[in-house]
């Protein structure tokens, strides 16, 4: 049986939760949308749309969950209470660590496929389909089963002031281990991509080589480049969380601040959809054809002349 106390509240609660359920479902909403327009339409490649549906796919569920605890925190603070023993609160939590975990996975996943396409053009099997595929299961596994010892051995805590659940904010080993998983390793990969394969395609324009081949090898640095931006967006937009992280190395973090924390990746979630779109080739031009289509037209009158 769930014990309830009586929790204080302040002004700010729920426009914060009102505007991280309203982000997170623009997320939604925007992912979906955009998630079907690539599909419908064929706007990459075969291994690309793979790809890039696997990180739209993560991201619409990271969506799903922050909007759940967006829900949560704002029933919870409409009812003054606080409940010791919240198991659902503890899953979303759970969850939230796995998509964000998926979802940078597949960034650093298509920054490597961008580095080999350039660098050993002459592997195919890497650049297949199946190959691919294969890849996109294993670390989707992979992802959640680095969460889940955190999971089981209780790790992610029922935070009271902020009505959320998470791995407590202090110097403690399930706290870096959970920072290396999700965000250091993956983050860090991209980076070393980014730049190793810049160095080679500044190499490749000081050699004789085939123009076609430069212009591969420029167009995919374009597309590692914009990788690149989508998870640094991530990271810029949600560096409160890193601060408070910090913080709570060294001492107390603020009373409520996983709930400034959690109100930016709402945010930064977004940001990076809407960037998706900018990035995607033609989606202006489909989005214009869609909303031309459904834009209904009056049927024009005809005249008949009579003969005489």
């Amino acid at each position: 049986m769930n014990d309830s106390t009586l929790i204080e509240t302040e002004v700010w609660f729920l426009p914060f939760d009102i505007i991280g359920i309203i982000s997170t479902s623009l997320s939604i909403i925007l992912g979906l949308l955009y998630l079907c327009i690539i599909v419908k339409h064929k706007t990459y490649s075969s291994v690309q749309m793979l790809l890039v549906c696997n990180s739209s796919v993560a991201i619409i569920l990271s969506s799903c969950v922050l909007l759940n605890m967006a829900i949560f925190t704002l029933q919870h603070d409409l009812q003054r209470s606080s409940e010791k023993s919240i198991s659902f609160c503890i899953i979303l939590g759970f969850l939230l660590y796995a998509t964000i975990s998926v979802q940078n996975y597949s960034y650093l996943l298509t920054a490597v496929y961008q580095y080999m396409s350039v660098v050993y053009p002459t592997k195919i099997m890497w650049r297949t389909v199946k190959t691919q595929f294969y890849l996109v299961l294993i670390f989707w596994i992979v992802c959640i089963m680095d969460i889940f010892p955190v999971f089981v051995t209780g790790q992610i805590t029922y935070n009271v002031n902020n009505q959320s659940c998470q791995v407590p904010l202090r110097l403690s080993l399930p706290l870096i281990y959970v920072a290396a998983i999700i965000y250091i390793i993956p983050n860090s990969g991209i980076v070393v991509v980014y730049i190793k394969l810049t160095r080679y395609v500044q190499q490749m324009s000081s050699r004789t080589i085939s123009n076609n081949t430069i212009f591969h090898a420029r167009r995919e640095l374009r597309l590692l480049k914009r990788t690149f931006i989508l998870c640094n967006t991530l990271i810029v937009i949600g560096i409160p969380y890193m601060i408070f992280n910090l913080i709570s190395f060294f001492t107390t973090p603020p009373k409520y601040d996983l709930r400034i924390a959690y109100i930016c990746i709402d945010i930064s979630v977004l940001m990076v959809i809407i960037i998706g779109y900018c990035f995607t080739p033609n989606i202006g031009t489909i989005i214009r054809k869609l909303l031309s289509r459904s834009t209904p037209v009056e049927p024009m009158a005809i005249r008949y002349t009579a003969g005489t």
